[in-house]
């Protein structure tokens, strides 16, 4: 991989209250734009990678607490989210399942 092919990490320091704000704003933006036809997927990447810092920063407990011990032992998104898949995937499966649903 050339050095003009390498992806470069941009640090970006935010506020939690601003990192959320813009959080909330991205996800509006992406609903507005599920109405047109433009392509939103640099949008929904930094939508995902956002939540996963928020996450990581926030913490909790339960099944918060356990997501955001994942987002904080991840080095990506996509690593957070293969792990967050493989381990909260079958309680996630079971918690949507018919027989949790309201009749």
């Amino acid at each position: 991989m050339s050095a003009n092919e390498r992806e470069v990490i941009v640090g970006l320091n935010l506020p939690l209250k601003t990192a959320e704000a813009l959080h909330a704003a991205l996800e509006d933006l992406l609903e507005g734009s599920q109405r047109g036809s433009g392509d939103t997927s640099s949008l929904e990447e930094a939508y995902r990678i956002l939540a996963w810092r928020i996450l990581a920063i926030r913490g909790g407990a339960g099944l918060t607490g356990k997501m955001a011990e994942l987002a904080r032992a991840a080095g990506s998104v996509k690593e957070y989210e293969a792990a967050r898949d493989e381990a909260l995937g079958p309680i996630l499966n079971g918690l949507e399942s018919g027989e949790n649903r309201d009749p």
